[in-house]
């Protein structure tokens, strides 16, 4: 149990103060980039402490099966049209399982892609006439997967209008491996090189966590009327840790590490990707030495990697999604750069 939860410090693995690597255990908050030369720059400030009495461990195991449809819908109100087909044959299909004495589908999730729905947008107010219908859905039963992609097939032709095709044909069950990352005492690790026993170095000392500060709230302070998309003061990118996400944004010049600092919260990132899922947490660290921050966002990918069954499993998306937040009542733009 103790293992298992020393999951979280791994999983999320966004504390840019206290990073876990085999060797060492990594302070990246004073790191300093500059230009060193033509495609070349020079990294300095990275600090190490030592490394942990612990072992970091990736694992997988399987955890039923799953399988995804996309196909085109074409026409007025095709999101409405598109996600209403896709359901229908879920619901057609439970009809199915209840019959046959099967089990429920684990999970589903229907998008409309084109439609905004990545961005959280409601699907109601989607006045797209070309889309792309994503229904995916997981079960313990590799037959009842098969069940939901023959039902599939006539749903291609004999419901509603504008619906195409299934691009790639009918879907196929495939197993899903489930990521499960944890920490392991070094010292309960039997090893040996040439059938010589071999202990860690360093088995002797704790887990070091000098965790960043806790975050403190500053006050927005208005500078002036203009205001702006957020990818025009700072570069974004995100991606995957399990079921979590690393949301970096890194500001396009030191000035405004501070407006930025000021109105990026972890209260106001969590408020803009909500729709991430219900019960996503975010916490906030900061780079002052590249003047950046890291936003872990904690359940945000309905199980990540191959585990989930979103468009975009591993959060790649979420930077650019969040690059259309607002950031009002500053300066004109040249007097930060």
């Amino acid at each position: 149990k103790q293992w298992y939860q020393r999951r979280v410090a791994i999983t999320a693995g966004g504390d840019p103060q206290c990073y876990a690597l085999p060797d060492v255990n990594c302070d990246f908050t004073g790191v300093r980039i500059t230009e060193a030369g033509e495609n070349c720059v020079e990294v300095r400030g990275a600090k190490g402490s030592m490394p942990s009495s612990f072992y970091k461990v990736s694992a997988t195991y399987v955890d039923g099966y799953k399988a995804t449809m996309m196909a085109p819908m074409i026409g007025p109100k095709a999101a409405q049209k598109g996600y209403l087909n896709a359901m229908s044959n879920i619901e057609r299909c439970r009809r199915i399982f209840a019959k046959k004495g099967m089990a429920d589908f684990t999970e589903t999730n229907v998008e409309c892609l084109g439609s905004g729905a990545n961005q959280g947008r409601k699907l109601d107010e989607s006045d797209a006439e070309e889309i792309v219908v994503w229904s995916a859905v997981r079960h313990s039963d590799k037959a009842a997967i098969q069940v939901w992609a023959k039902e599939l097939a006539g749903a291609s032709t004999g419901m509603a209008p504008g619906f195409t095709t299934m691009l790639g044909g009918r879907p196929k069950p495939t197993p899903i491996l489930r990521f499960a990352p944890f920490l392991f005492p070094k010292d309960q690790v039997r090893i040996a090189v040439n059938d010589v026993p071999f202990a860690s170095t360093n088995s002797e000392h704790c887990q070091v966590s000098p965790a960043s500060p806790a975050e403190v709230t500053k006050e927005v302070v208005r500078e002036g009327d203009e205001s702006y998309r957020l990818e025009e003061l700072a570069f974004l990118r995100s991606g995957d840790k399990g079921n979590s996400a690393n949301l970096g944004v890194i500001c396009r010049s030191p000035a405004l590490y501070p407006i930025l600092d000021a109105h990026l919260t972890s209260a106001t990132v969590k408020t803009y990707l909500q729709h991430l899922g219900p019960n996503l947490q975010v916490t906030k660290y900061k780079l002052p030495g590249i003047s950046g921050f890291n936003f872990v966002l904690e359940s945000a990918l309905g199980g990540g990697g191959v585990a989930s069954l979103r468009s975009d499993p591993q959060g790649k998306a979420i930077g650019q999604i969040f690059s259309n937040f607002k950031v009002e009542g500053l300066k004109s733009l040249s007097e930060y750069m």
